[in-house]
């Protein structure tokens, strides 16, 4: 009998430590060699391009950059429009008032406004002189310009520029590697009823690549 007790301990705490090795979610920390596509010690610019390979087999389609955070002055984003989809226009106090610009070809090619809640607009902001106002379907540079002269004009001196995720499908933006955390996420299906989520965050020191932290977890499919 009490060999049977010795022998069953160890098997408890056998159980007890697979168990453990089940749990979600799962944090890997990749600090030498390769992730996937990504290369531990490769450049900014290096890790984009291998992120746009990363993006095709995973299915995901922008890199967020962390910590970022809005601007105050057009200036601050005029070489870098090119680089995304759209930029929004927000009020840093009182009633939240809010304009999605978004660009394509070069051009602008829809707008939104409001607050919470978004609508189409033909153009914004309403109660500025037509020649300073944004319109749809103009160039970028010609929104830049608009741009420059809306912020100088109350209330809009006040509001503040947000970029949005870097798209994965526009080419890289210098501006990234100025950034030492960026962050991604993708799902797969790993049985039937289940996906596997992955949250990935990817450390940068010296220009390099130096961890890639994948949080991993698991989810019941929900219909």
């Amino acid at each position: 009998m009490k060999n049977l007790i010795l022998w069953a301990i160890p098997a408890l705490f056998l159980f007890a430590s697979c168990e453990k090795d089940n749990d979600f979610p799962r944090i890997e920390n990749t600090t030498s060699g390769e992730k996937w596509t990504l290369q531990i010690g490769s450049s900014p610019a290096e890790v984009y391009s291998q992120l746009r390979e990363l993006g095709t087999e995973k299915q995901f389609d922008a890199v967020a950059i962390v910590y970022r955070k809005p601007y105050s002055n057009p200036e601050d984003i005029q070489n870098i429009f090119g680089f995304y989809r759209s930029v929004t226009l927000e009020t840093t106090s009182g009633v939240t008032e809010r304009a999605l610009i978004e660009f394509d070809q070069g051009k602008v090619s829809s707008i939104e406004t409001g607050g919470a809640l978004l609508d189409d607009a033909s153009a914004w902001p309403k109660d500025t002189p037509d020649e300073i106002t944004i319109h749809v379907d103009d160039p970028i540079d010609t929104m830049y310009e608009k741009l420059l002269a809306i912020c100088q004009t109350a209330p809009y001196s006040d509001y503040q520029i947000t970029l949005p995720d870097k798209s994965l499908e526009r080419p890289f933006d210098p501006d990234m590697a100025n950034y030492d955390e960026w962050a991604f996420s993708f799902t797969e299906d790993v049985s039937s009823g289940k996906v596997g989520k992955s949250s990935v965050r990817l450390f940068f020191n010296n220009q390099k690549l130096v961890r890639i932290r994948n949080e991993y977890s698991k989810h019941e499919i929900v219909y």
